[in-house]
């Protein structure tokens, strides 16, 4: 029976590793001529409704919890143990699995994420069906489905005037917390970030650092100050190292707040002058939709789409 619709669920990962792999299944979806529907109901960046929290409703979406699916990226199976260990992560993987089942049998032509997840992320799919034009069509997706909804937008607006960012600087993301310790990226020290800043001096003295670490800033702002830069940042941030498995247990109104300042750091720096950040980061790989590769530059990895979906 020919598939015609895919039903892709955002779980829990961080913000722009779902939207990310979002983008990438989009792609995926209209090169096996699919339609794509959007499932919120795992989503930890969900308060309320889900997409519309923070968006326009530029994706159809839901939060059916029979077609919800997390953790699509293994396939393993909770190991027996788990029932005395974990007993909650234990019986909760085989009661979502049985709802996905029945969610098949009344909608036998839909695929959910986890039919589609790994060949999207192949090197196959990745290398023969988009080739060069892969970042031309994340590009594409993202600023598709991207749109602040007006309440968002406005709060993210108000606070950017309250920072009072003169409109060029330099924008620069720094990655600290779980990306380091579970070594899907280097710990890239400040220093090399400094050396980044001042090699790019020319084009403006005011930076605006985005982090997940705020024990950065401090550091930072002192030495590039001595250097003669001004240095801005998000004043409601207090994240001391983005934990997923912590923020995923943390209460909805918290997720929300820490949504928000991501939105705002996002934002900011799409409107950098030029941006210095981490391709083995998320956020990071989005800010060239915006500025274009040429105005960005990575102090690790090249941006790659392969490199971009392997650390999930």
């Amino acid at each position: 029976m020919r598939k015609n619709k895919i039903i892709y669920s955002l779980s829990t990962r961080g913000l722009y590793s779902e939207l990310f792999n979002l983008c990438l299944a989009m792609v995926y979806a209209r090169q096996k001529n699919l339609h794509i529907e959007l499932n919120t109901y795992l989503w930890n960046s969900r308060f309320k409704s889900g997409w519309i929290d923070y968006f326009e409703s530029t994706i159809e979406s839901s939060n059916n919890s029979f077609s919800a699916q997390d953790k699509v990226y293994t396939n393993e199976k909770p190991w027996i143990g788990k029932v005395y260990y974990k007993p909650k992560e234990f019986f909760t993987f085989y009661y979502r699995s049985f709802l996905n089942q029945i969610y098949k049998i009344v909608h036998p032509r839909h695929l959910l994420t986890k039919d589609i997840f790994k060949e999207m992320r192949s090197s196959d799919f990745i290398y023969n069906a988009l080739g060069d034009n892969a970042f031309n069509l994340m590009e594409s997706s993202f600023k598709q489905i991207y749109i602040l909804n007006p309440k968002t937008k406005n709060l993210i607006k108000q606070r950017i005037r309250e920072l009072e960012i003169p409109d060029d600087y330099i924008g620069v993301h720094i990655r600290r917390g779980d990306k380091i310790t579970s070594k899907e990226m280097n710990y890239i020290h400040n220093q090399k970030y400094v050396k980044a800043i001042v090699d790019h001096k020319m084009l403006s003295n005011n930076i605006y650092i985005a982090t997940d670490d705020t024990g950065v800033i401090n550091s930072l702002k002192t030495e590039l100050e001595s250097l003669g830069f001004i240095v801005y940042y998000n004043l409601q941030n207090d994240s001391k190292g983005f934990d997923e498995a912590v923020f995923n247990q943390t209460a909805k109104q918290h997720r929300y707040k820490e949504t928000i300042n991501v939105l705002l750091d996002m934002e900011i720096l799409t409107h950098s002058k030029f941006f210095i950040g981490t391709y083995t980061s998320n956020l990071s790989r989005v800010v060239p939709f915006y500025l274009g590769i040429d105005h960005c530059i990575s102090l690790d990895n090249e941006w790659n789409i392969i490199n971009s979906i392997n650390g999930l």
